[in-house]
């Protein structure tokens, strides 16, 4: 069906974000904006919001919305998507307006450059030309470094330039794949891939050469492990609420890998790149836990586990099978979502108690209530306990782990293998409240009986978030809906 919602939803918040930027040059202009800096944004996320909310109804009833112009399609395999990535900017915009505190981009730029993140992560998801992916890849990752050196801080120079040479080494990897793919088939288009079909049937290590591109450099982009050394820095590097931000940045990510590498498999379908993503995800899981485990520092502490987090996201994709993408997708959503809220009620201690060392802090949840619950419901759900969303999201990824591997290796292997994913949800539920407990209960440490809550804009959106795990958990077909083939 064509439509101009897919494209609207693109250039509601890069319109916003370029009037936010005009203000730049005029100094009358720039004192205007500054007493409404906050609420441009907000205005910017939410109109989006609803932009993409008006396109779920089209979803839900099986139509597939297209602007063919400019090779953008939203349908159930991305709708999903793009509602939890405007969710999280709308609840991160929302935060900012009590937590962002200045930085080195004025705030014209800082708006201009968020909202121009929020662009590119829903033109990832809509967009089906591989040149256009390889820019908006590019775009998002020039973004993100913008708004990690905006935190004032010594480190976060460190950590962007960490960043920029790890992604600058993977964009040769994508620009590669895209060449190749566009070489041999004369079209840009994701399409004309299985339009030409027999030629990659015939050509099968070309095609493995161009999926082997895709997944390291899109895998570093991600974070996967080996390619992980700058996620560590990056997170206590970055603003609080640009960290808030980032945790949307997967879903834009890892649909485009697995949008990208598909078409391949389903040509080739070698189980070499199963094998080569299932083993990358298990290696994800197993270094982030482990990693995680040993950490003082709560934002280090989150950089690990949100590797792990990323190796549960890859292996149902890496299965592709029409179960593993619906279990993907549910997974990729909510696990975002819970990410956002935890990152938030992080960045709530770091701003209220100006350190991130856990050993130094204590007795919190007397002084930040809301923060303190937040936190718990959201490691509770993203561990995969009952009867939060993310026992749902586990229970799916388990099971199409389980359903693809017994035919193949048996049920004893396969069981095992389950056991296994789920022993490690147990050392991260055991890191997450062991920081639960670091950080909110006991007796208040030394400076910290003073502190006064955080403001209310602060802590509500890991509120609705940890409101919105529980509800998932009850009605979890509110998002499998917008998931599930029509």
């Amino acid at each position: 069906m064509y439509s101009l919602l897919p494209l609207l939803s693109l250039v509601a918040p890069s319109f916003i974000g370029f009037l936010c930027l005009f203000t730049y040059p005029f100094k009358f202009l720039e004192a205007f904006f500054r007493r409404i800096e906050k609420l441009a944004l907000l205005l910017g996320t939410s109109l989006t919001l609803l932009i993409v909310m008006t396109m779920v109804p089209y979803i839900l009833s099986g139509e597939a919305l297209e602007t063919p112009i400019f090779s953008l399609k939203v349908d159930s395999t991305n709708m999903a998507g793009a509602v939890g990535i405007v969710l999280i900017f709308f609840l991160a915009s929302l935060y900012n307006v009590e937590a962002e505190r200045g930085g080195r981009l004025k705030p014209s730029m800082y708006n201009f450059f968020v909202l121009l993140f929020l662009t590119c992560m829903l033109g990832l998801l809509f967009s089906y030309d591989i040149f256009g992916i390889f820019l908006l890849v590019e775009m998002t990752i020039g973004v993100s470094i913008v708004l990690v050196v905006h935190n004032p801080t010594k480190i976060s120079p460190e950590a962007s330039f960490k960043y920029l040479i790890i992604t600058a080494v993977s964009a040769l990897f994508v620009l590669l794949g895209v060449l190749t793919t566009f070489i041999s088939i004369n079209s840009s288009s994701i399409s004309a891939i299985m339009d030409n079909s027999e030629f990659f049937r015939e050509n099968s290590r070309l095609a493995m050469f161009i999926v082997a591109c895709f997944i390291v450099g899109l895998g570093a982009d991600i974070g996967l492990v080996p390619f992980h050394g700058w996620v560590p820095d990056i997170l206590p590097g970055s603003p609080p609420t640009v960290n808030g931000f980032f945790t949307a940045e997967p879903i834009a990510f890892i649909l485009a890998l697995y949008k990208l590498i598909n078409p391949f498999y389903v040509i080739y379908p070698s189980q070499t790149i199963i094998l080569l993503l299932f083993c990358i995800g298990l290696i994800c899981v197993i270094f982030g836990v482990l990693s995680a485990f040993s950490q003082k520092d709560f934002l280090r502490m989150f950089a690990y586990l949100t590797i792990e987090e990323f190796g549960h996201m890859i292996l149902p994709f890496g299965l592709f099978t029409s179960f593993g993408l619906t279990a993907g997708q549910f997974y990729l959503v909510n696990s975002s979502l819970m990410k956002a809220g935890l990152v938030l009620c992080l960045g709530s201690v770091l701003i209220n108690t100006k350190t991130s060392d856990m050993d130094s802090l204590g007795g919190l949840i007397g002084k930040m209530d809301e923060t303190a619950w937040s936190y718990i419901v959201c490691s509770l759900s993203i561990a995969g306990v009952p009867p939060l969303s993310g026992f749902y999201a586990k229970w799916l990824l388990y099971s199409a782990v389980y359903d693809f591997l017994s035919p193949l290796v048996g049920i004893v292997f396969s069981l095992l293998t389950v056991l296994f994913l789920i022993c490690m949800s147990i050392v991260s539920l055991a890191v997450l409240v062991r920081s639960f407990h670091q950080i909110f209960l006991g007796q208040p440490a030394r400076g910290l009986n003073d502190l006064k809550n955080v403001p209310w804009e602060m802590w509500l959106p890991t509120l609705i978030i940890a409101i919105i795990t529980i509800l998932l958990g009850i009605q979890p077909n509110a998002l499998f809906n917008l998931i599930k083939q029509p």
